[in-house]
């Protein structure tokens, strides 16, 4: 389990990567050795237990803090296998979760109970990740330790009715101040209150668009707004006073799902550099909460080139982090070319942030949707924090929504079409104008035949072009493809987007579209067959096939009575 709304837990991930790093750097065959008092010395400054392994499960070494943690020395360790170090129940699920990280790219997380060598029980959370020799080769893993405890006793407080937000905020030793969703303090700690400048007993029950800066006090606004309307939450960095200040708002919801209250979370970072000897920069505490984020992000310079991408783009994407760092965005963007590119990178620049809708093209060829939410920067290296939301799904959500109304509305125009046309002919003129004039289907296509399955009469509406080709050649007696193969079988028949089979057919062709084919028949005549062209994410819908079945039905019965 991983709290993301906890920014001390994705700390903990900046540092394990830190130490990956250092590690891979290190480790080439007699290196090792030579340089393992450093190393020593780099990991001892860590205040969270740490350790690393080779790829067949022996310890390499570890900290201080892994030694004090499970009660031995690391030279009792070193080349000895989970059994030397932990209670057997512990080492059992450990070996396993040991063999899955080979499996699965990226950081592994997981929580566990542990019972110490002293005999107390700790709530704690597993980080681990594999590194690699010189040559790129999977050498091993270098894993981290949390103890949440604390946090674990913090939820049971919470849980037990003791919602003050002195229950929890004791343990978190950087501010926390809890508002409602006017700005009104409604808890902090005594860290929170002294950062602006003031006491516990001043601060609480006045709003908190007084305390901050005059030069803040506008962008502080905007963002609490944001996170109330969004409901997600911010991160973002100030300086002032001649120190710089990480901060992260997150909101929490009513039993309505409305945010009514929102958590403020202040980590000075200057601190958190000496406290870590320096080791951990402003930067990597932004990294910290890049690698944590559920969302995509990339850092994009001026020029529009990637210079930085977290591991959920990676996934998201296909693409490694090492293709990522050498495009463009513009090769990555499906809606904008690069000139468009280029121009709204210069409004963003202007404006300082932008948030907007996208697609992206993954490495196999798909098409993804994403809401990007960016922000214009200029530390270190000018450039743009983009984080992308995959909306895809709730994207298709919607638009099958749409589609399904605009099909229900045709359905119900064919049948008033049923009950006042006067014959077949003009039944399934109205009928395919029906289906295509309120964009339920792109196209649509009537055939009327006789016992025989010779062509009587037509009706066709849609793309204009294709009609006109169509009809010259349905008047040839040569039917279509998809209306064959309709013919041969019952139900509906779905014929993909290209078939091999419809090369020299004008109907065919489109690389988004399908086409649905059913037989009008009743009582187990047929009396003609329907075509419609529709998008091919909706072609093998359940619901979408129901409705189509149902005009089918109907225009079968109506034909019927018109024809006999």
């Amino acid at each position: 389990m991983k709290d993301i709304s906890m920014p001390m837990m994705d700390y903990e991930i900046s540092i394990l990567e830190n130490c990956r790093t250092v590690i891979e750097d290190l480790y080439y065959d007699g290196e090792l050795k030579v340089k393992s008092e450093f190393l020593k010395a780099f990991l001892d400054t860590i205040p969270f237990p740490v350790y690393y392994k080779d790829i067949n499960g022996k310890y390499l070494g570890c900290n201080k803090a892994f030694e004090h943690f499970i009660g031995k020395n690391r030279e009792d360790l070193i080349s000895k296998e989970v059994m030397a170090a932990w209670p057997k129940q512990v080492a059992v699920k450990y070996e396993k979760k040991y063999g899955e990280i080979f499996e699965t790219p990226g950081i592994q997380i997981y929580q566990s109970q542990i019972k110490l060598p002293d005999g107390s029980n700790r709530e704690v959370i597993f980080y681990k990740t594999k590194f690699s020799d010189t040559f790129g080769k999977t050498a091993g893993i270098v894993g981290a330790i949390q103890d949440i405890t604390w946090l674990i006793q913090a939820i049971n407080l919470f849980n037990d009715g003791k919602k003050d937000l002195r229950s929890f905020a004791p343990f978190y030793t950087e501010s926390v101040i809890l508002i409602d969703s006017s700005g009104i303090i409604l808890d902090a700690n005594e860290v929170a209150a002294h950062r602006l400048k003031t006491t516990l007993e001043m601060f609480k029950g006045k709003n908190i668009y007084d305390f901050f800066p005059p030069e803040l006090l506008e962008k502080h606004r905007k963002i609490l707004s944001e996170v109330i309307a969004n409901g997600r939450p911010e991160y973002f960095e100030d300086r002032h006073d001649g120190r710089a200040f990480f901060t992260a708002i997150y909101p929490l919801f009513n039993k309505d799902g409305i945010t009514d209250r929102l958590v403020i979370f202040g980590m000075d970072i200057a601190a958190a550099n000496t406290e870590q000897n320096e080791l951990i920069n402003y930067e990597e505490l932004y990294r910290s909460v890049i690698e944590a984020s559920f969302d995509g992000y990339l850092y994009i310079n001026l020029d529009g080139f990637i210079i930085e991408a977290n591991e959920q783009y990676c996934t998201i994407s296909g693409y490694t982090r090492e293709e990522l760092l050498r495009m463009h965005i513009s090769d990555l963007e499906a809606n904008e070319n690069y000139e468009q590119t280029v121009a709204h990178i210069c409004k963003i620049i202007e404006s300082g942030k932008d948030r907007f809708v996208t697609k992206h093209r993954t490495k196999s060829g798909e098409i993804l949707d994403f809401e990007v939410n960016t922000t214009y920067s200029e530390i270190k290296i000018p450039g743009f924090f983009s984080f992308f939301r995959d909306i895809t799904k709730h994207k298709q959500t919607e638009e099958r929504k749409q589609h399904l109304e605009k099909v229900l509305v045709s359905i119900r125009k064919i049948s008033k079409a049923i009950i006042y046309s006067s014959d077949a002919y003009t039944l399934i003129e109205q009928a395919c104008n029906c289906l295509t004039e309120t964009l339920g289907y792109q196209d649509a296509l009537i055939v009327l035949i006789d016992e025989n399955n010779s062509v009587i009469s037509t009706a066709i509406s849609g793309n204009e072009s294709k009609c006109k080709d169509s009809q010259k050649q349905l008047e040839c007696g040569i039917l279509p493809f998809c209306m064959i193969s309709a013919l041969q079988k019952d139900g509906i028949i779905v014929t993909e987007r290209i078939n091999p089979q419809c090369a020299d057919c004008s109907l065919c062709g489109h690389p988004s579209m399908s086409i649905m084919t059913s037989k009008l028949q009743c009582d187990g005549k047929t009396y003609g067959i329907l075509a419609v062209w529709i998008p091919s994410c909706f072609a093998y819908d359940k619901e979408e096939q129901e409705l189509f079945r149902g005009i089918t039905d109907d225009l079968g019965f109506a034909l019927k009575k018109k024809l006999t």
